[in-house]
C-alpha cells in the first residue's frame, strides 16, 4: 500500500466510527481515501486480465455501495480497513465474471495472475482462470485458515509482509512461511509449477 501523508479525516478514531456503523465517517473516510482505493481496485482488475465491462471507477463505487450495506466496516485500523477493502473488491469482480460467464454459458475465461504487495506481477504463477483459483483459496481455507489469510492479505489486498504480520497478529518470519506455503498448495491445485 502506497504511504500518505497523514490526514485530518482518517484518525485512528474515524476507522473505529466507521468500524461501529457511522455512516457518515465510513463516507468520509472512503472520499478522502478513494485515490488510494482506487489503486486497489486498478490492481484488482490488472489481476483479472482487463475484465470487460468492469473499470476502476464502477469497481470502487460497487465496492462502497456493498460496504455501506453493511453495519459499518471490518477492522478500526487503516490496514484493517484496507484488507477488507481488497477482499470485498475481489469478490465484486469474481461475482462480476461468474455472472458474466453464466451469460455466456461456460465461455470467455478470465485470467488472473496474483501480484505481490507492489502490485507488479507475481511471477511464480502465470494467469489462471479466476473461477478457478477462488475455488483453490476455498480449498486453502478449509485446510489452513490462517495461511488463507495470509494469502488474501499479502496476494490480494496488497498488503506487504509487515502489513501482514501486523494485521494477523503473528511474526513476519510465520507471514513468509505461510506465503511460501500458500504460493505451493495454491500452483499444485490451479496445476502450475511455483518458481
Amino acid at each position: 500500500m502506497p504511504n500518505t501523508p497523514k490526514s485530518k479525516t482518517a484518525t485512528p478514531e474515524m476507522f473505529q466510527r466507521a468500524a461501529s456503523g457511522d455512516t457518515d465517517a465510513m463516507g468520509l473516510l472512503y472520499a478522502e481515501l478513494y485515490p488510494e482505493i482506487k489503486r486497489v481496485a486498478r490492481a484488482r482488475l490488472a489481476q483479472a486480465g482487463g475484465v470487460t465491462g468492469l473499470n476502476a471507477t464502477a469497481l470502487v463505487h460497487e465496492g462502497f455501495m456493498r460496504m455501506a450495506e453493511r453495519e459499518g466496516l471490518l477492522g478500526d485500523t487503516r490496514v484493517q480497513f484496507f484488507a477488507y477493502v481488497g477482499k470485498v473488491l475481489r469478490s465484486i469482480v469474481i461475482d462480476f465474471v461468474r455472472a458474466r460467464d453464466a451469460e455466456k454459458r461456460g465461455g470467455g475465461v478470465t485470467l488472473l495472475t496474483l501480484s505481490h504487495a507492489d502490485y507488479t506481477a507475481d511471477q511464480w504463477l502465470p494467469a489462471v482462470d479466476v473461477i478457478a483459483l477462488d475455488r483453490a483459496l476455498e480449498r486453502l481455507k478449509a485446510v489452513d485458515e490462517g495461511m488463507y489469510q495470509t494469502a488474501e492479505l499479502h496476494f490480494f489486498c496488497g498488503m506487504t509482509i509487515l502489513e501482514t504480520s501486523e494485521t494477523r497478529g503473528i511474526s513476519t518470519r510465520t507471514v513468509n512461511r505461510e506465503i511460501t506455503k500458500a504460493r505451493a498448495l495454491l500452483a499444485e491445485w490451479l496445476d502450475v509449477a511455483p518458481a
